[in-house]
């Protein structure tokens, strides 16, 4: 009798190396593609899944599954492939691929034999939160009936690819509803996926208005046991509704129909570690495999998916108004370089104190944004020039209102400033630079009578605590809030008539091929959040480079103007959509062994490139010096970057970023 095998990617631990190997199956023991199973691995019996049967004649002795998990596949047939895509494209293990698409810590609970069941469910607290639904019963606008006649045509057959390109409030959420709601009447289920888990509150409140119980919620700040129980709704049927971040991509339906991807152009649906996935990608993928309808939806869409629609790989479709034809806020630029030649050291230029003022004092709402938390971005010497470093990663500490010094790369922190200089000896220890919490400081001076809150990183790390300051201003109880880039998305308040932004060029000066679409994008996003009630709104934008067309293109609302300024840079360097990108990373504890294995990578590289590639560098990286490692890189750029490295093979100690989203990593 022949032996049966199965091919099994193996888990070695939450955060070890996941690897394939081929396990006999003993007689009398059924095993499915799909199922988890316990396999021996050296003198340790770990948790696996099948993910074929019977692909080669067994080489020597094998060893044997040693049981079987729950009785029913945890993982579709679709899924694998899905797996075996983002293997190859990704350059990252299979064993890998499997190992995202299953909830942490469900191997540990499973038990031998067992069916799945429902049971004690743990119901995450996003899903008691019911948001009210005015607009389900209302008349679409002309560009939503467009949009969802083209969207319902397509669940109709065998699927499609559409970009949604909707201005700030044009209601693209009421689409995806209601295409939700097109899906299920045809048996199948749906898949929304948003960018940050701190908007998922209230996406979810208003999915679960409409659809009930219908709906699951998948993301990473889930416990494991509230992940696994949604996870197993899906799984078994009785959701058929996923709403989450990106690896609510990878729920187990079993007839995805639609997947949304709200807000497409957010790096956050990269991965930033094995696997190095791209859920917009890997979600078009999994469209074309199981014929599902894909909708990317923007404001601000990446220049590289509105390319692709402009020559036609994918559909356009365009939400030009918002409902009741409210205005878009005009935004008054204010260049910085002015304010300080008259005097003003303040964060708010005069021209948004008065708004701020005004606008409190009739009773509204205001939203400040600056993409920088802490008081101070450094500390500095004022007589040597020294500035106070993280010792592991050596950046400047920020300074933070609580008088601690906190490294925003690693999360270390000290104490308390030093009282003299480390280098000069010198008391005259500043902090220079601007932050949120300095911000905050200024808000409360301006207007010492409102509420103010702020939303950060530091702000919010309590759960829940991004829910909460998003009720406070819904209710009115607050009146300004200050914040990142966290206020930038998800706050549809129409409280709010004035958006300020603190400084337009935090990200516009990093050297990155991207800073110029991602100030875009943020600018347009927070100033979007203006005007969204019978009020009307107005922005104030504060930068330095008053002449920059993202800046310029940002005040005025207007995508395509940009979009053709940074396509044609994008054309002249040959970035992405005109070419492809590779990002290459090393890290060692000594700097002399980073330095010798990317010299000896990139002459290799180099060697073989051809007209593949260029190969730039070996460089430090941005970051290069992070938690104690000093770190290197180098970057293909070219039409086919992929076939280089088919003839370079790169070791273990590199990580392979395709189709980076960044080169600041």
């Amino acid at each position: 009798m022949t032996l049966r095998t199965a091919e099994v990617a193996v888990f070695s631990g939450a955060g070890g190396p996941a690897r394939t190997f081929t396990y006999g199956i003993p007689d009398g023991m059924d095993v499915a593609v799909g199922q988890l199973v316990r396999i021996p691995l050296a003198a340790r019996t770990v948790a696996g899944v099948a993910i074929a049967l019977d692909v080669e004649e067994p080489a020597g002795q094998l060893r044997n599954v040693a049981a079987v998990g729950e009785a029913d596949p945890v993982l579709r047939p679709y899924q694998i492939e899905l797996a075996r895509w983002i293997a190859g494209h990704y350059r990252c293990a299979l064993a890998d691929a499997v190992r995202a698409m299953v909830p942490p810590g469900l191997a540990r609970r499973t038990r031998t034999g067992s069916k799945a069941r429902l049971v004690a469910r743990r119901i995450p607290g996003e899903l008691t939160v019911v948001d009210d639904d005015p607009v389900r019963d209302l008349d679409a606008t002309a560009g939503q009936g467009e949009a969802l006649a083209a969207i319902g045509a397509s669940l109709a057959g065998v699927g499609s690819v559409f970009l949604l390109h909707g201005i700030t409030g044009s209601g693209k959420t009421e689409v995806y509803m209601r295409a939700v709601a097109l899906s299920l009447e045809r048996g199948r289920g749906a898949i929304v996926l948003v960018p940050e888990i701190g908007l998922t509150p209230q996406v979810v409140a208003r999915f679960v208005a409409r659809f009930g119980e219908r709906v699951a919620l998948l993301h990473s700040a889930l416990s494991e046991g509230e992940r696994a129980d949604e996870w197993r709704r899906v799984l078994a049927g009785t959701a058929d509704v996923v709403v989450g971040s990106r690896s609510a991509l990878f729920a187990p339906l079993a007839r995805p129909g639609l997947i949304v991807v709200d807000e497409e152009q957010e790096p956050a649906y990269k991965q930033e570690s094995d696997p190095r996935y791209h859920a917009v990608d890997a979600a078009i993928e999994l469209g074309r495999i199981t014929g599902a309808t894909v909708v990317l939806g923007s404001a601000t869409p990446r220049v590289t998916t509105y390319h692709a629609a402009r020559e036609g790989a994918i559909r356009l479709l365009d939400l030009p108004e918002r409902p009741g034809d409210l205005p878009l806020p005009p935004t008054t630029i204010v260049d910085l370089r002015l304010e300080l030649k008259a005097g003003n050291r303040t964060t708010l230029s005069r021209a948004l104190r008065v708004a701020l003022e005004r606008t409190i004092e009739k009773g509204e709402q205001a939203i400040l944004y600056l993409n920088r938390r802490g008081y101070a971005t450094v500390v500095l010497c004022r007589d040597c020039g020294h500035v106070l470093p993280c010792p592991a990663c050596e950046i400047p500490y920020a300074f933070h209102a609580d008088g601690r010094l906190v490294c925003h790369r690693c999360g270390r922190s000290e104490a308390r400033v030093a009282d003299h200089c480390p280098k000069c000896g010198s008391v005259r220890i500043r902090q220079l630079g601007v932050g949120t919490q300095r911000v905050e400081d200024d808000v409360r001076s301006a207007v010492p009578k409102a509420r103010v809150l702020r939303l950060d990183r530091d702000a919010v790390r309590k759960k829940g605590a991004h829910a909460a300051a998003f009720e406070l201003m819904r209710s009115g109880r607050a009146q300004v809030i200050v914040g990142t880039q966290m206020v930038a998305k998800g706050f549809d308040l129409p409280g709010v008539t004035l958006v300020g932004v603190i400084n337009a060029d935090t990200v516009l000066n990093l050297p990155d091929h991207t800073a110029a679409e991602r100030t875009f994008e943020l600018l347009t996003q927070v100033l979007g959040r203006s005007g969204r009630g019978a009020g009307g709104g107005r922005g104030i934008l504060q930068t330095y480079l008053p002449e920059h067309y993202a800046i310029r293109a940002a005040a005025a609302h207007d995508y395509a103007a940009f979009a053709e300024a940074e396509l044609a840079t994008r054309r002249q360097f040959g970035l992405p959509p005109f070419g492809k990108l590779v990002l290459l990373q090393t890290s060692a504890k000594q700097e002399s062994t980073v330095e010798r294995r990317a010299a000896e990578l990139s002459r290799a590289l180099r060697a073989a490139a051809g007209q593949d590639a260029d190969v730039l560098g070996p460089a430090p990286a941005f970051a290069a010096k992070k938690a104690g490692s000093h770190r290197a890189q180098t970057v293909l750029r070219g039409p086919r970057p992929a076939a280089l490295l088919d003839r370079v093979p790169v070791g273990p100690q590199w990580s392979i970023d395709v189709d980076p989203v960044t080169l600041l990593g």
